[in-house]
């Protein structure tokens, strides 16, 4: 029960702050959100590890576990925050979900975690589904929409990368510290790119000046719930389960995802990508009943 409660809260974490990304991008620039949200997460993970351990995980060692944080949240959020800005919160948590059935594949190939074929059925059923999701896009040549979605699948690719690396170092790390190590690296990583992206183009550049107190509490607090909380808990999850178990779990960020930006955006998915979303979520569920049987 107590792997259940986890899964279930890492995806909450993670849909929900899709939607909350979108809406704090209508004042915040990108690269300065980013750098809000992560600068957040690794003070808040600092602050927890130095009341529990009394220690914060700066040493050379420490730093040097955290190699997974270039991949997510690095340069996963990198892409992908272009991409939620281009696209919509709905069609970010749905594209999102693809990393279910990239995990699974990617895991039987690097881990050696079974590959079923009724887990290969499946996949190919979420993929449809997928392909729905931005059919709309491609049909209406809704160039700045597609580009987008393509850009929260090339992210989506990186944090299947980070769920493979992090899967071989959980057995033996403790979660909070690798939790922290991570997104120490993942904040410098992301620092430096958008640094030297700004010497190229100035619209990179990071400015916190004008940001409303109330954006400033969505930031930070989006930060902590979507980089400090869902990783933590995510980690914890894959210390006891493969990495494609651990996924099937992610099948439920878009039904959170979905559901948030209803309620706090107002978006409406149409039927097309409602019909997609509801394939990717289907197959996902199913292979998790796979798992458990």
């Amino acid at each position: 029960m107590n792997n259940i409660i986890i899964a279930l809260s890492y995806s909450f974490c993670w849909g929900v702050g899709v939607t909350l990304t979108k809406i704090a991008l209508s004042e915040i620039s990108a690269t300065t959100l980013l750098i809000i949200q992560l600068l957040s997460s690794v003070l808040f993970l600092f602050t927890v590890c130095y009341l529990t351990e009394h220690q914060v995980p700066l040493s050379w060692q420490q730093l040097k576990q955290g190699v997974a944080g270039i991949f997510e949240p690095a340069l996963a959020y990198m892409v992908g925050i272009f991409g939620v800005k281009m696209t919509t919160a709905s069609n970010a948590t749905l594209i999102g979900s693809t990393e279910v059935i990239l995990t699974i594949l990617l895991a039987a190939v690097f881990l050696g975690e079974k590959l079923t074929l009724g887990k290969i059925l499946l996949a190919s059923i979420s993929f449809g589904g997928v392909s729905l999701l931005i059919l709309k896009d491609v049909q209406s040549i809704d160039h700045a929409s597609l580009r987008g979605d393509l850009l929260v699948l090339l992210g989506t690719l990186f944090a299947v990368f980070y769920a493979l690396l992090s899967k071989r170092q959980i057995q033996t790390a403790n979660p909070l510290q690798l939790t922290t190590s991570q997104q120490t690296i993942g904040l410098m990583t992301t620092v430096l790119c958008f640094g030297a992206l700004s010497l190229l183009n100035p619209s990179y550049g990071i400015s916190a000046a004008n940001i409303s107190p109330q954006f400033w509490l969505l930031a930070i607090g989006s930060g902590i719930m979507q980089y400090a909380l869902a990783f933590l808990l995510y980690l914890t999850a894959l210390r006891h389960v493969p990495a494609s178990h651990a996924a099937f779990y992610l099948a439920l960020i878009p039904v959170f995802g979905v559901a948030s930006a209803i309620v706090m955006i107002g978006e409406q998915p149409s039927l097309a990508q409602g019909i997609g979303g509801l394939l990717v979520v289907a197959s996902s569920y199913w292979a998790n009943k796979l798992q458990v049987t």
